[in-house]
């Protein structure tokens, strides 16, 4: 019988990647955005209960009560056993604060491109995005049989526009998600419905 045991994604995290540092919060929306172009690395990412005014900024509703905790990956900083994932994981990793193996579990990348480089950035998003994956389940991190949410978002553009050069046939997201059990979507926002699934 499973029972939910608390923080033990984080202590799976902190057990390969020491020196991560994780955030949570109670509030009803979050706003995650990412600082290092703007402030040339002086501010990485951020995650806030109040819209920003100075950046656009991937959203995070709830439909429900629940704490989620954000692991932001410190850059070019996840080496497991002598690998190097430089300049190839995504930025972080989103779940309910009390988990299990059930419950809903997100990698996040965040992209703030020119428009005329939109289709380019989010195919790089889609490739650290799978990396992260990939390298997290042959560590034990995330186990084999997990279904993990693979989100790219440009919070600089609207969701309606097309995702030149992201977007992929439904028989290929059927067989991603049969395959290595991942959900893939490009999108400036998600909603909790629960603990154990999410609208994207």
């Amino acid at each position: 019988m499973r029972c939910l045991i608390i923080m033990v994604m984080k202590n799976k995290i902190l057990a390969k990647l020491p020196n991560q540092n994780f955030l949570t919060c109670s509030s009803e929306v979050k706003y995650i955005m990412d600082y290092t172009n703007q402030t040339k690395n002086i501010k990485r990412l951020e995650w806030s209960a109040i819209k920003p005014t100075d950046i656009d900024a991937f959203t995070i509703k709830k439909e429900v009560a629940l704490d989620i905790t954000f692991c932001p990956f410190k850059e070019n900083t996840i080496k497991i056993e002598g690998i190097s994932t430089e300049h190839t994981h995504c930025e972080g990793m989103l779940f309910p604060t009390t988990n299990n193996d059930d419950t809903w579990l997100l990698l996040l990348e965040l992209k703030y491109p020119k428009f005329k480089n939109l289709g380019e950035h989010l195919k790089e998003a889609k490739d650290q995005l799978f990396k992260t994956l990939d390298l997290f389940r042959q560590q034990g991190i995330i186990k084999h049989n997990k279904l993990v949410y693979l989100i790219s978002s440009a919070p600089k553009y609207t969701i309606r526009i097309p995702f030149n050069n992201f977007s992929m046939t439904s028989e290929e997201l059927k067989l991603i998600r049969k395959e290595k059990k991942a959900i893939v979507k490009c999108t400036n926002e998600i909603i909790i419905l629960n603990e154990n699934k999410l609208k994207v």
